[in-house]
């Protein structure tokens, strides 16, 4: 977010934030694109492209707050959400900020890591924690960029549990009144 004055002019007073396109909107110019500008580079941008409309316009700049890049880590972690992106952070500590992944759930040899996962080319990538954790392969802990997902799948043996325990809690009652049903009535139905 970018605080923009012009010095004698308060009805200029603008809080710009950068939109996700990299431009700003500011009274009296066209938007700028001011993604990689410093604000003394911007300050200039402004000056000269009001020039046409105030003499000598003086144009402070000022930063005031940043709406932090994101990454995204979902799957078996406790705390699944988007995480602020603030400098360099690797898949390790990525999941460790979401609050660890699930020791009985997580498919630690199979994270999928989803490179630009909101553009247009997204690259999916899998690599293996399992030996990054018990092995110390920092090569297969890569560092994010803004945007990624980072996604801990489930065991093949939780989705076995899962399965077993809907089949056992919402199936099983079922099967059990029936059984019990042809029990009563018939003795011996289901022994042949």
């Amino acid at each position: 977010t970018l605080e923009i004055n012009v010095w004698r002019h308060p009805d200029l007073r603008t809080q710009a934030k950068v939109r996700p396109d990299g431009k700003i909107s500011f009274p009296l110019i066209e938007e700028i694109y001011v993604c990689n500008l410093t604000p003394s580079v911007l300050k200039k941008e402004i000056a000269m492209r009001i020039n046409r409309v105030i003499r000598d316009p003086q144009v402070t700049v000022n930063v005031i707050g940043f709406e932090s890049k994101k990454y995204f880590v979902l799957g078996e972690v406790y705390r699944p959400g988007v995480y602020p992106f603030e400098g360099r952070v690797r898949v390790l500590e990525a999941i460790g900020r979401a609050a660890g992944y699930k020791e009985d759930a997580a498919a630690l040899k199979s994270v999928i890591i989803i490179k630009k996962g909101y553009t247009p080319n997204p690259k999916a990538i899998r690599i293996n924690l399992w030996s990054v954790i018990n092995k110390a392969d920092i090569n297969q802990d890569v560092f994010l960029e803004p945007g990624d997902i980072v996604f801990v799948p489930k065991t093949f043996i939780a989705n076995l549990n899962k399965f077993i325990d809907q089949f056992f809690t919402k199936t099983d009652p079922v099967l059990q009144y029936y059984l019990d049903i042809y029990n009563i009535r018939e003795p011996g139905a289901l022994a042949r």
